[in-house]
């Protein structure tokens, strides 16, 4: 994401600031991290990717998640085992 991809989102601006800074090694799992950190939040509660929510780093150490789809998803991310 940090070399070939072209295009312009929040997570590969991150990436490429913390290139300069640190090193392309360091940046390059931290890329990695996020994502697998966004995909995973998207896989457990059925929700879609959308760049405004999850794709920067809040850098604070919390982790932002995408919104669920429908409000049936909600509620079983709310109630778990008893929706």
């Amino acid at each position: 994401m940090l070399k070939r991809y072209k295009g312009k989102t929040a997570l590969r601006a991150w990436g490429l600031k913390l290139a300069k800074t640190k090193c392309h090694a360091k940046a390059t799992v931290a890329v990695a991290r996020e994502l697998v950190v966004i995909m995973h939040a998207m896989w457990r509660d059925g929700s879609e990717y959308t760049e405004a929510l999850g794709a920067a780093p809040s850098g604070d150490g919390r982790r932002r998640t995408a919104e669920p789809r429908t409000a049936a998803a909600k509620d079983r991310k709310l109630l778990g085992a008893y929706a």
